[in-house]
């Protein structure tokens, strides 16, 4: 247990792929530009901290200080335990070519990476993680079902693309080289603190995968595994609204061997009586001597091969241009195994030909509400330049804010 809560820690700290048909819809909404068929260069990176219960202030402190006061996390005795509380945190990013369109397939080559953990956990856990069991006396926090999945790697890619008049679709594929993986899972558990503290009854059953992490990112090869990315965009005809569906991170990744601990069964422990410690009596030593905290939660440590699916997710995208100066911007994004459904909406303003301007909203996903702006710059229509950040509600209500994002995306067309 200890592991996996400097695990825990550890991810709070860290600094997938995108589908490759972004730039098509971004040229579209940002500048009203309709040039599809040039051949170009088209590179992004975001960074993201994205939760519904876990502030920006906790996040702070345990990333900057390295201490979460109890003062930053009391809000979290209000919550329900049986509730999830999601988190996104990490960093992404990617750089690929794509061939002039002649008339039949379009080529695409490119690279990129991955360093992100995301989590769905019973509320429950956050709260005996943060707060301890002492707030909660004579009450039963709900620990699982709960999971919390770390990759970091790199790739490379290739695909293709088939454009008409009306359409477009196409599909890449990645070789991934993955330098970190690490998975915590806790099925249905739960914990009880007595009165007083008196005595901790709890039922747990946990497992806990992690590869090496003797080398750095860089060099380190712990896993092998593939990756698949397809995209579907309709525009029935010149400057009309345009819909885009893309399947995003289609794959697995393949490890030798993981270093895994796990409760073998679930079980029932009986904490230690306060009032009887000091008398030494059966209360400590009932059952027979412990000599571990393994032996006292049966847990086993193995190596056997993991195989891991990728965090797989659909995104739908709408654009509606609304005259020369304003377009409109719907995104429907899931996870296909866990999460909620995340909505975001976008209204660019032209303001000048080289300049966009748009505020956007984001709701559900990881996070709970997210608002921001962004900015867009087009040179001659041969390079774009997009930044876009939710760091305002961070700014204004710095200890209630749960969501940190920052995107930068550009494109430079033959």
């Amino acid at each position: 247990m200890k592991r996996i809560v400097i695990f825990f820690g550890l991810l709070l700290s860290v600094n997938t792929l995108n589908a490759q048909k972004e730039w098509h819809l971004h040229q579209y909404h940002y500048f009203a530009d309709n040039s599809y068929n040039d051949a170009g260069i088209w590179a992004n990176g975001h960074y993201e901290i994205l939760s519904n219960n876990i502030t920006n202030e906790v996040m702070n402190q345990a990333i900057f200080d390295g201490k979460i006061t109890p003062g930053a996390t009391a809000y979290l005795d209000d919550l329900d335990s049986e509730n999830y509380t999601r988190l996104s945190a990490g960093a992404k990013g990617s750089m690929w070519f794509r061939s002039a369109d002649s008339k039949s397939w379009r080529w695409l080559v490119g690279v990129g990476f991955n360093d992100m953990a995301q989590s769905s956990l019973r509320t429950g856990i956050v709260q005996l993680y943060l707060r301890g069991n002492g707030p909660y006396e004579d009450q039963t926090l709900a620990l699982g079902p709960s999971f919390l999945t770390y990759h970091s790697y790199l790739y490379a890619g290739f695909g293709f693309e088939k454009n008409t008049k009306k359409t477009s679709w196409g599909i890449t594929a990645q070789l991934i080289k993955s330098s970190r993986y690490a998975n915590v899972s806790i099925g249905y558990s739960e914990l009880y603190t007595a009165p007083y503290g008196t005595s901790v009854e709890a039922d747990l059953a946990f497992q806990y995968d992690a590869t090496n992490t003797s080398q750095n990112k860089l060099g380190a090869w712990y896993g092998t595994g593939y990756g698949v990315n397809a995209f579907f965009v309709h525009q029935p005809k010149h400057n009309s609204p345009l819909i885009s569906i893309q399947v995003k991170d289609v794959g697995q990744l393949f490890y030798k061997g993981v270093n895994r601990y796990k409760v073998v069964d679930s079980f029932n422990f009986q904490g230690v009586e306060v009032d009887n410690v000091l008398q030494l009596d059966d209360s400590l030593i009932n059952g027979g001597s412990i000599d571990s905290l393994e032996a006292l939660v049966g847990l086993k440590e193995s190596h056997p091969f993991a195989r891991v699916t990728l965090p797989t997710n659909i995104q739908i995208n709408y654009i509606l241009p609304l005259g020369e100066k304003f377009s409109l911007s719907l995104q429907l994004r899931q996870y296909i195994r866990f999460g909620s459904p995340e909505v975001s909406a976008g209204f660019a303003y032209r303001a000048a030909k080289w300049l966009t301007l748009e505020p956007t909203i984001r709701v559900g996903g990881f996070s709970r509400f997210d608002y921001g702006l962004t900015a867009a710059i087009n040179a001659n229509n041969r390079f774009q330049l997009i930044v876009k950040t939710e760091q305002f509600e961070r700014l204004l209500m710095p200890k209630n804010s749960s969501g940190q994002y920052l995107f930068v995306g550009g494109q430079f067309k033959f």
